[in-house]
């Protein structure tokens, strides 16, 4: 038997032998709650690798893979797994999948490398199927979007806005925020108009909160009008700030304005999810920051680089101010996000199809 296995050190957690395994990092495994049900309910017996140091926090036999691969190899060879799903793992993992004497389909695939020819190659992004031969593109199914649930546009309110395009201004949409967002949104703003001239329109998500909001934004002494209170036909050229505090509106305007920033991403207090399917729908070019990364959609985005990612304030409107600078670059990032978007559809049914 040897000291190692006289001692339980290189004894499997039970449940790994011979299961489907799945082995990724723990990030991603975190999210996969879905997928790895959907896997359960088609073979029976799933376990999970984790290929770092983050720790898994769901109920599936876990086995923690040593940073060496050659010993993550070992593991692997010893569970004979039926088939081993990688998710999102680099090519240096190929050792792994060559120790693993089955089937190996491989999830989110981000570069290309060379086939064994006993694996499926799997992308999340359409324009990756040019640089990975042989890949099929399936979408993210970590994201398990079913439908875009997002209705026609009524594009009669864009006509708010005639008098900013004719005087060649600019709008940000700071859409749907949440706790200590609005206070951000300001900032930046300030900063914009100072770079050129422009109107925010700024949404809180919460209607109970619009009136505190409201009250509070008095004080940066900004030309702003009320959605609910305007008067004339259009916002006149002298307003610094549209309010919205109604949500037809606020889903509404997603396709009038120059960029948004999502609400849910600027601020870690910030409780509400996101909104990214809208304005990519709409699109139109969003910015996303540091917070909600770990939601589904918006780490599934930022990996793909279709939304541009900000770690604070200052790269937020780095963005911005890059995306109003760069009109064609704005729209190319706006029309690959669609595509993308539109490509997460379904994208766990034919995961599942493509897995044998």
């Amino acid at each position: 038997m040897g000291w190692l296995g006289l001692f339980g050190l290189n004894r499997l957690p039970g449940g790994l032998e011979g299961a489907t395994l799945v082995a990724g990092n723990g990030a991603d495994l975190n999210v996969a709650s879905e997928l790895l049900g959907a896997l359960q309910a088609k073979f029976g017996n799933v376990a999970v690798a984790v290929a770092d140091s983050e720790r898994y926090l769901g109920t599936l036999p876990a086995l923690v893979l040593p940073e060496r691969i050659e010993k993550a190899a070992s593991l692997v060879r010893q569970a004979r797994p039926q088939r081993l799903i990688m998710l999102g793992m680099a090519s240096r993992f190929m050792d792994i999948a060559e120790a693993a004497g089955c089937p190996v389909f491989w999830i989110n695939v981000a570069e290309a490398r060379p086939r064994t020819g006993n694996d499926v190659l799997m992308v999340a992004d359409p324009q990756l199927q040019l640089v990975i031969p042989g890949a099929a593109v399936t979408g993210d199914p970590l994201v398990n979007l079913q439908t875009l649930g997002v209705s026609g546009m009524d594009m009669a309110i864009c006509q708010r806005f005639k008098e900013q395009h004719e005087g060649g201004r600019w709008i940000g949409y700071f859409a749907a925020t949440g706790e200590g967002e609005e206070e951000e949104a300001y900032l930046i703003f300030n900063r914009l108009i100072r770079y050129k001239m422009g109107l925010m329109v700024l949404a809180p998500r919460d209607q109970a909160r619009c009136e505190p909001v409201y009250r509070e934004s008095i004080k940066y002494r900004l030309q702003t009008i009320r959605h609910n209170r305007l008067s004339t036909s259009f916002v006149p050229l002298k307003t610094r700030v549209y309010y919205i505090e109604e949500p037809e509106p606020l889903a509404g305007l997603y396709g009038c304005v120059s960029f948004v920033v999502a609400g849910g991403t600027m601020h870690a207090d910030a409780q509400n999810i996101p909104d990214l399917i809208t304005p990519m729908m709409r699109g139109v070019p969003v910015i996303v920051g540091p917070a909600h990364r770990d939601q589904p959609l918006v780490s599934a985005a930022v990996a793909a680089k279709v939304v541009l990612a900000a770690a604070d304030s200052n790269e937020i409107f780095e963005h911005a101010r890059y995306l109003l600078e760069n009109p064609a670059e704005s729209a190319r990032i706006a029309g690959q996000a669609s595509a993308w978007l539109n490509a997460q559809v379904g994208a766990q049914d034919r995961v599942l199809a493509l897995i044998k």
